[in-house]
């Protein structure tokens, strides 16, 4: 504080402080110059780290580019950037992305001397843990970087740490993980010379070059010319939009309203004097308890603060742009905010203790300048929906200059080859379409939603938590009842839905201090209840009791958030047929499953589609993706001559409820509801008709997403409730019991192998690499459709990896989440990593879904041949983390009735009783996905 208030007034810059003497750039052409039109290939708006990262991509393809900056180069939210270049995180994405943005910086060196030209510095970094579960992050951390070719990192004791630190207090440290491969860039030089590759491959930049207009086709899908300050056009074969803080203002330039959910973070570091003995051989540290990271800085130390209450210390300015009541001005360059020593807070102080150091020096120069975060603390990178050729990289949460060459690189793939595929990693988690678009306008949520991630950016991220701030935004028709039967809720496209439904007892024992983000209109999981260990978690035993009612008796879930669409017209079949990897061609009333993939036979999505008609289908799909198979129907429509109004694609998600009846007893509650038979032959599996279920006209789905006996019931909104409660009281005598969807997707549906998009599959996965090939027109004869000739391709050279299900035994106490965290081993060797985690409540052990990799095409000999371990943190002794190699099945089949017959309502009803173990499938019989429909 002393230091502080030795150093004076703060310093103000920014628009505010120079708006008098600001040189404003005309909006028109200079005296004296004449207008002129340009044609690019790509124009790129936006002159920071991503914005010349992509120019540079572009340019290095052949492929031509202008770059518009309004300002000058980084002079938005890159030049005040930290310049951390760690590669342990929290996803597989961003591990990629950081670690190939670290190998982009360390190789800009001097041709004659080597020396960096970019101020790289292989400083190392130092995670440290001060409790047991902040130690559980960071080694399952080191895990997911293992599982995908990262070697560097270290799991290390106190002791180590001392070596490694020796400035650093050792009390209260249990341990952490060291990464000496990591290091430390300038921002502005990195920028700098990504820009200067760009033009040396042939890109324009234009500095002090405003875009003011965006000029759209007819169809409002495609930007076909933009306009500059300076009076230019630019005819422009695809738009690129990485304008950081100014991307809300482009959006609605470019679009007559807001697509990008992102707000203003302002982030702050203090730089300390200089320190003897401080230098770049010491690593940069991060303490994630106390929300600090520490970093050697010319001689002294930097410490950066991730405060846990960003909104009680945002300035008023941008407050007021976060919330569009102040739009961000043009001329805001190298914009810096007051100091804020509240804003740091215990944090600081906390850092002055582990380092007493700090003490001993002054302080040299506080920065507080602006940064973008997004609505779910993951960037947005890609094209945005609804527009065929203008695509967006932003909201990197603090993490641009490490991912900036990697976003470029995927912004320029995505261009040129329709994804991106060099860094062979899932890229769904940034994709724009993945926000409801009702909330990208509104300002409140994204600004709680942002500051709800910048505060947990360093925090112990329990599995299965989610975002509590900003509720109820979208609620389903049965929502007051689940409430009533006191379900917890989590949140998903907007929507709230019941996760699990515990008791009284079992609520209150997981109270824990109340959470600064909770919103009260909806009970959340409590923090108290969530663990590293299944068991000891507050869902377990709710869990237990739902998977158990499915497999035993019935249970009740409420589906509504599923996506739904009609696809209708003369077009629609044939556009179905192009766009889908199954056979749309089949008899009205027939359900199938299918993928829709890319020209590289990457998988976009599955889904079910209904035939309800010649010329009307109905599509079933996840909850977070009605627009972005909305968008990919009505591009592939268009692009084989079937667009509206030959071929219409309607999202009428809100207009049907969902109400899926699981379990042996499904029929026996439905049967007096309905008034007439669904055995079999009357009602098959994989067949949609339209009945009467108490009274209410629906459309009926016999399929199950828990492997089940069962219908999912596609009613009008309006009489979800009605239906709900006839239900209900048809299946008290049958044991019917409402289940939520920690039971469907951590469990239910892992125990059959059904896989789930963005953990299981994505772009960087095929049909036949995920045991989907039967859900793929490949017979000869058969319709072509988008990515099937990779997809032959591939079966005729062989693919190397396999999906498989994983179980370990019975008396293991291990807990499997999947992300890519718990590494499997064949004969001694890594093979694969489960993408699905969770805990079978029939068979009363963990299980897994991982890939494979092996031989082409990866023999089923092969895979029985080998000996199993799953590598997973475990607690030994006073509760420390260690790595177990637990011995594993794997069976390229699911693990609970591989025949099927369950679905078909062949198995008696004790057949599942709990913790009864079913038999391992042996046979030839379509498994997974196809089950749901047999």
């Amino acid at each position: 504080r002393k230091a502080a208030a030795a150093r004076g007034p703060p310093l103000m810059r920014g628009a505010e402080a120079r708006s008098a003497g600001a040189r404003r750039i005309a909006a028109s052409p200079a005296r004296g110059r004449q207008a002129s039109t340009m044609s690019a290939d790509t124009v790129v708006v936006g002159g920071g780290v991503v914005g010349c990262a992509t120019a540079r991509a572009l340019a290095a393809r052949g492929s031509s580019v202008i770059l518009l900056e309004q300002n000058q180069l980084t002079a938005g939210t890159t030049w005040h950037a930290a310049g951390l270049l760690g590669t342990l995180k929290g996803s597989s994405l961003i591990t990629q992305m950081a670690a190939y943005g670290s190998r982009t910086y360390r190789a800009m060196n001097d041709e004659a001397t080597g020396k960096s030209l970019v101020g790289w510095a292989n400083t190392g970094s130092l995670g440290i843990a001060r409790c047991h579960d902040s130690m559980e992050q960071l080694v399952r951390q080191r895990q997911l970087a293992l599982s995908l070719g990262h070697t560097q990192h270290r799991v290390v004791g106190p002791a180590e740490i001392k070596e490694i630190h020796p400035f650093l207090n050792l009390e209260g440290i249990v341990g952490g993980v060291y990464s000496p491969d990591d290091g430390i860039c300038n921002p502005g030089d990195v920028t700098l010379m990504l820009a200067k590759e760009a033009r040396a491959a042939g890109a324009i930049i234009k500095e002090r070059t405003e875009c003011v207009g965006v000029t759209l086709d007819d169809a409002g899908r495609r930007a076909v010319e933009v306009r500059t300050c300076a009076g230019d056009t630019i005819r422009a074969g695809n738009l690129v939009l990485c304008g950081g803080a100014w991307m809300k203002n482009l959006s609605r330039m470019a679009f007559g309203e807001n697509r990008m959910p992102v707000a203003m973070m302002p982030h702050q570091y203090i730089i300390f004097e200089k320190t003897e003995g401080v230098g770049n051989h010491l690593p940069v540290m991060r303490d994630i308890h106390h929300k600090y990271y520490l970093k050697p800085e010319v001689g002294g130390f930097m410490v950066g603060v991730f405060e846990g209450e960003p909104l009680e210390h945002l300035p008023e300015l941008v407050k007021a742009r976060n919330s569009n009541a102040v739009p961000m001005p043009r001329n805001a360059e190298h914009e810096v905010y007051p100091e804020s020593f509240e804003k740091a807070g215990r944090w600081l102080e906390a850092a002055m203790e582990h380092l007493p150091v700090l003490g001993e020096v002054g302080i040299k120069q506080w920065l507080h300048g602006p940064d973008t975060h997004s609505a779910d603390h993951s960037p947005l990178i890609g094209r945005l929906p609804g527009a065929d050729n203008c695509f967006v990289a932003t909201g990197f949460n603090s993490q641009g200059i490490q991912c900036g060459p990697a976003a470029g690189l995927a912004l320029a793939e995505h261009i040129l080859d329709g994804a991106p595929h060099s860094l062979g990693c899932d890229f769904s988690a940034a994709e724009p379409s993945r926000f409801f678009p009702g909330l990208c306008e509104d300002a409140s949520w994204v600004e709680w939603r942002a500051a709800e991630g910048y505060g947990k950016t360093y925090s112990v991220h329990l599995p299965l938590e989610v975002f509590e701030s900003a509720r109820g935004k979208r609620f389903s028709p049965l929502h007051d009842r689940l409430v009533g039967q006191g379900a917890v809720f989590g949140e998903t496209y907007g929507w709230e839905r019941p996760l699990y439904f515990p008791t009284a007892a079992e609520r209150a024992g997981a109270a824990s201090a109340p959470s600064p983000w909770e919103d009260a209109c909806v009970a959340s999981p409590a923090h108290g209840g969530l663990s590293w260990r299944r068991q000891s978690a507050e869902y377990f035993e709710a869990e237990r009791r739902e998977c158990v009612a499915a497999r035993s008796a019935a249970a009740l879930f409420d589906l509504s958030s599923f996506g739904k669409l009609r696809v209708s017209g003369p077009g629609a079949l044939e556009a179905l047929q192009w766009c889908m990897t199954a056979e749309m061609d089949r008899p009205v009333g027939t359900v199938t499953y299918s993928l829709f993939c890319d020209e590289r036979g990457g998988i976009l999505g599955d889904l079910t589609v209904a035939r309800l008609g010649p010329e009307e289908f109905y599509v079933v799909t996840l909850a977070i993706q009605p627009r972005k198979v909305l968008d990919h129907l009505t591009r592939v429509a268009a692009g084989v001559g079937q667009a509206s109004p030959r071929c219409v694609v309607d999202d009428v998600t809100e207009e049907n409820a969902v109400l899926a009846v699981n379990g042996p007893n499904a029929r026996a509650v439905l049967s007096p509801l309905v008034g007439g038979p669904l055995h079999n032959e009357a009602f098959p599996p994989g067949t949609a008709q339209r009945v009467a279920v108490a009274g209410v006209d629906l459309l009926a789905l016999r399929v199950s997403y828990a492997g089940e006996l069962g219908w999912e019931l596609h009613c009008p909104a309006g009489d979800a409730g009605r239906l709900h409660d006839a239900i209900a009281a048809a299946g008290a005598a049958h044991g019917l019991r409402p289940a939520g969807y920690f039971a469907l997707l951590n469990s239910l549906r892992v125990e059959k192998g059904f896989v789930h998009y963005g953990a299981d599959v994505s772009l960087t996965e095929t049909p036949l690499e995920a045991g989907l090939g039967f859900a793929c027109k490949l017979k000869p004869g058969q319709a072509d459709f988008v990515g099937k000739a990779a997809i032959l391709a591939q079966r005729e050279a062989g693919w190397t990896k396999r999906l498989v299900s994983v179980r370990l035994p019975a008396d293991v106490d291990a807990s499997l989440f999947g992300h890519e965290e718990e590494l499997l081993y064949r004969d001694g060797d890594l093979v694969g990593s489960l993408t699905s985690g969770g805990y079978s409540h029939t068979l009363g052990c963990p299980i897994g879904l991982a890939y494979v990799r092996g031989p082409p095409k990866v023999p089923l000999d092969w895979l029985r041949a080998g000996r199993y371990e799953v590598e997973v943190p475990v607690r030994g002794a006073g509760g420390n983390v260690e790595l177990a190699r637990v011995p594993a099945e794997v069976s390229h089949r699911c693990l609970v009735d591989a025949k099927g017959a369950r679905v078909r309502g062949e198995i008696a009803t004790d057949a599942a009783s709990p913790r009864t173990p079913l038999t391992l499938g042996q046979s030839a019989t379509p498994t997974r996905a196809q089950d749901a429909f047999q």
